[in-house]
């Protein structure tokens, strides 16, 4: 037995853990609350996850994590015209996804290969307007394209409403 865990132990010593996770999974995304097991699954391997949330415009925040340096996730929020609709206008970029799906989320969603959209009726400062989610992966995590879009859903399911709360629009009467 001895002899065996010998050779194990050497065996893993030519291995390193850079291709391991040695970061913690957040619990919030540039300050939208996640459930930290939801979030994990669309997260690769690495050192470092950092994010960044800037504004593209008052209602329309956005979000990237990184892992050692290199873009993983883009989120984007939108609040759009009432009869703007974002599914219509995402078309193309949904397709480019790859094979997007209707889910049930929010009012209208999609899940694609590499990405989710969802819409939402909402009221923001006293309008009737619509919310709009976008989650964007740039690697293929996980690996497995039936896993990656279940992820995705469960992410997006969650994330969304919350996503929207933060923005300020309410849900529409």
């Amino acid at each position: 037995m001895t002899l065996l865990a010998l050779v194990l132990a050497l065996a893993t010593a030519g291995c390193t853990d850079s291709d391991a996770r040695a970061y913690a999974v957040p619990d919030k995304v540039c300050g939208v609350a996640v459930d930290s097991d939801l979030l994990s699954p669309l997260l690769p391997d690495g050192q470092k996850l950092t994010q960044r949330a800037y504004n593209a415009g008052q209602e329309s925040p956005r979000c990237r994590l990184s892992v050692d340096g290199k873009l993983v996730v883009y989120l984007s929020g939108d609040v759009v015209p009432a009869e703007t609709d974002p599914v219509k206008v995402q078309d193309r970029a949904l397709v480019r996804l790859g094979n997007p799906a209707a889910v049930d989320i929010g009012d209208s969603a999609r899940v694609a290969d590499n990405g989710a959209l969802a819409v939402a009726a909402c009221t923001y400062e006293g309008s009737r307007r619509k919310f709009v989610t976008l989650v964007q992966l740039q690697e293929k995590t996980p690996a497995k394209t039936s896993e990656r879009r279940d992820a995705l859903r469960s992410f997006l399911s969650a994330y969304f409403p919350k996503a929207m709360a933060k923005q300020g629009c309410g849900q529409a009467s």
